[in-house]
């Protein structure tokens, strides 16, 4: 009986093992150090898409685009196709699909802080960026942190931009300025008092020369005017 209650128990119940008694420790170091290289370049949807993209051809992928003929695609792996940077399909073409396949989806976007529209706002001699959050972030994880800003803009001539601020060694970075929860007096829930319209973070507190040391907006001035020099 307990023999029989010792197999219905390793049959039926869920059980767990440690891992690093399971794989080889070298496996699990090569699998976190791709992680590891996938999370430092995939901060973003284009990003993640970019990553995607040249890791299917370097497996022998080729886009949708560039096939041309029947004959080619014997040739290859699969095919991929990418869709305004943010959304991609690839198809591996290893068997008719009178046969079955097996489909893989996954989301590449992730709870993060975008821009607002018209983002600068100059108080107290501090320029600050307006942002507005998507996903379900806990706000109070965004203070005090250094943050980066990662995005593309087009210039007036429609040219495509990419912007990455805050990565590499050396960047400035942005932070949203505020006492973290066991520091602060303020009452009320979490939700109550770290609200998304306070997570403004701070950009720049150097001032443009100039004679009127009391003219309005003088940090902004200078930001744009760098922005400007440098993009156009």
């Amino acid at each position: 009986m307990k023999d029989n209650l010792k197999d219905l128990r390793k049959q039926l119940i869920h059980s767990t093992e440690n891992a690093w008694f399971m794989v080889e420790k070298n496996e699990v170091e090569r699998f976190t150090q791709n992680y590891m290289d996938f999370l430092q370049k995939a901060k973003t949807e284009r990003n993640s898409i970019a990553f995607f993209e040249e890791l299917l051809k370097s497996k022998g992928f080729i886009s949708l685009d560039d096939a041309e003929s029947e004959k080619q695609l014997d040739a290859v792996e699969g095919v991929y196709f990418v869709k305004s940077s943010k959304a991609l399909a690839a198809f591996k073409l290893n068997s008719a699909l009178v046969k079955g396949f097996r489909l893989l989806a996954a989301h590449v976007d992730s709870p993060r802080l975008d821009l607002k529209p018209l983002p600068l706002q100059e108080k107290s001699g501090y320029l600050l960026l307006k942002t507005h959050y998507y996903g379900g972030i806990k706000k109070y994880h965004w203070l005090n942190v250094p943050l980066e800003l990662i995005g593309v803009i087009y210039d007036k001539n429609g040219k495509l931009i990419e912007i990455s601020i805050g990565g590499e060694e050396g960047d400035p970075v942005f932070t949203i300025s505020d006492l973290l929860p066991h520091l602060d007096d303020r009452k009320g829930s979490v939700n109550e008092v770290f609200k998304g319209k306070d997570l403004n973070a701070l950009c720049a507190t150097i001032p443009l020369n100039s004679e009127k040391k009391d003219a309005k907006d003088l940090v902004k001035l200078n930001i744009l005017k760098m922005l400007n020099e440098k993009y156009g």
